[in-house]
């Protein structure tokens, strides 16, 4: 069998050595990057999740490298590159096929578990292995042969520097083109599927005689998989990849619309056709003008941190009499949310000034003094930014606000008692004088509100329209919050956002 693969080729021509190491340095960081769009509908992208990917590959590399010099000191040529390819690119091509199902299966196996950080760890570790293992694993197989194959060219030292400035070469070509190009364009999928196609071309370039027949002919077999439509389900009216997150758009009851990031755990906007309640947290947020009055004449500015959809701007001013308006800035550093924002949720009429920009950088690059700053921003799914729930950050968002302002920030916490929001409102208490949470009836958001001044919620009560008694409820039993020196401050240096939202989901998903 071995003869089958290994006839002694004739010695190599260096552009065709460099060709195959360069394809194989994008392959390996392609996968790595493309993997993590893959499994974020599944496991989210938190660190936990990059960290069994990295493990992932590390492992198949540092196993392949080492099983791979064995061959090399078989004399393994160029024949036999091509054939790990072309066996990388099935494995690809059927990883890809079988991560919803297999992933889906394995995650609600793995939510018994009480710690979030071993489940998403294990679940996403798992689902690396067995799919994205394989792959890495050939074309690491394939390093030392082609290294051995560059030091027949000259001078030991002198190959395998070129050797490694080429593979380094194609690794940044395959960590640049699948963020900003490939999968914002055809998607994640999509992307897979060119990175197999290149690995199956190079096989059956390298490959001989009737080896690159056989190769060829199973290239068109494989080309049948991708050509097929990835169906999203029937109320999803948009199913678009970004640079940070998949996107979708899917209508619901009563004419509505939900804006929806990767597993869906999260709804990001809501749109209504005539502008009734969300049924969401958004509708708390008409209470944030109130808050601070402003004399008759004078527009209430306030700065939107996560515009998402544009639920946020339409509910902002909901509350308002007739007549009376906001200067709304919207700040949203997804172009593609903001695409489907104009197209789906009617976001150019809702008056909104957008800004495409991370809302810290824009705050830091001087964005004026505001009545209010309401914070909405969430990464993927369900985490805050770290970034953007730090000390460092209240104390900048304090500065860009008028004497008296108001800091609002919607916070997903099942209870009083989580870490999260204890962590929260006391790193804003650390800021500001005064800092009340409002829990939001039947759901597991609060409204944190932060200001120098204090807050009369009982008069911001009885201007609650009729119809919204759960909003005046919220109100009465609203939660004051004081700096507590001893307990956690979320810093820049150290803001574990991420794991303390995955520790609070699966804690509640086990306590069932």
């Amino acid at each position: 069998m071995w003869d089958l693969l290994s006839r002694k080729p004739a010695k190599p021509r260096e552009p065709v050595i460099a060709a195959a190491t360069f394809v194989i340095g994008i392959g390996v960081m392609a996968i790595e990057i493309t993997a993590s769009r893959l499994l974020a509908p599944y496991f989210g992208a938190s660190m936990f999740v990059w960290t069994s990917l990295i493990v992932t590959v590390l492992v198949a590399l540092s196993v392949g490298y080492f099983l791979g010099g064995r061959l090399a000191a078989k004399d393994a040529g160029l024949d036999v590159v091509g054939f790990l390819c072309f066996g990388a690119a099935l494995c690809l091509m059927f990883g890809t096929l079988i991560i919803p199902s297999f992933s889906s299966a394995i995650s609600g196996l793995l939510i018994r578990l009480s710690s979030a950080s071993i489940a998403l760890f294990l679940g996403s570790l798992l689902v690396t292995m067995i799919v994205f293992a394989a792959p890495v694993f050939l074309m690491a197989l394939a390093g030392p042969i082609l290294l051995k194959a560059w030091s027949a060219l000259g001078d030991v030292g002198a190959m395998s520097g070129r050797y490694f400035a080429v593979s380094t070469i194609g690794s940044v070509i395959g960590t640049v083109a699948p963020t900003l190009i490939l999968v914002p364009t055809i998607g994640s999928r999509g992307t897979v599927y060119v990175i197999a196609g290149m690995f199956m071309l190079l096989g059956v370039a390298l490959a001989s005689g009737w080896r690159k027949t056989s190769l060829a002919l199973l290239f068109m077999l494989a080309v049948v998989p991708p050509a097929l439509p990835a169906h999203a389900p029937r109320d999803v009216v948009l199913e678009r990849e970004s640079p940070y997150q998949l996107i979708r758009v899917a209508n619901a009851e009563e004419g509505k619309r939900y804006l929806i990031f990767n597993e869906g755990t999260g709804i990001q906007s809501v749109y209504v056709p005539d502008r009734g309640r969300t049924g969401f947290y958004f509708d708390y947020l008409g209470i944030v003008p109130f808050l601070r009055p402003r004399p008759d004449g004078v527009r209430h500015k306030a700065l939107i941190v996560g515009l998402a959809g544009g639920t946020a701007a339409v509910r902002y001013s909901s509350f308002l009499p007739p007549g009376e308006t906001v200067d709304l800035t919207g700040v949203e550093l997804d172009p593609a949310v903001i695409d489907a924002a104009k197209r789906w949720f009617d976001l150019d009429s809702t008056g909104v000034k957008v800004v495409n920009a991370d809302g810290r950088v824009f705050l830091k690059n001087g964005a004026g003094t505001y009545d209010s700053i309401l914070v909405d921003a969430y990464s993927t799914q369900l985490y805050i930014p770290p970034h953007l729930a730090t000390k460092e950050f209240y104390a900048l968002a304090k500065e860009h606000l008028v004497p008296g302002g108001v800091l609002a920030m919607n916070v997903n916490a099942p209870s009083d008692d989580s870490r999260l929001l204890r962590g929260l409102v006391n790193t804003a208490a650390s800021v500001f004088g005064h800092v009340v949470y409002v829990p939001v009836a039947d759901t597991w958001n609060y409204l944190v509100l932060a200001s120098d001044e204090p807050f009369d919620l009982d008069a911001v009560a009885r201007r609650v329209p009729e119809g919204f008694s759960d909003i005046r409820e919220g109100l009465l039993v609203a939660r004051t919050a004081k700096y507590d020196p001893g307990a956690e401050v979320f810093t820049d240096d150290r803001a574990p956002v991420e794991f303390l939202t995955d520790s609070m989901i699966i804690e509640q998903a086990f306590a069932r």
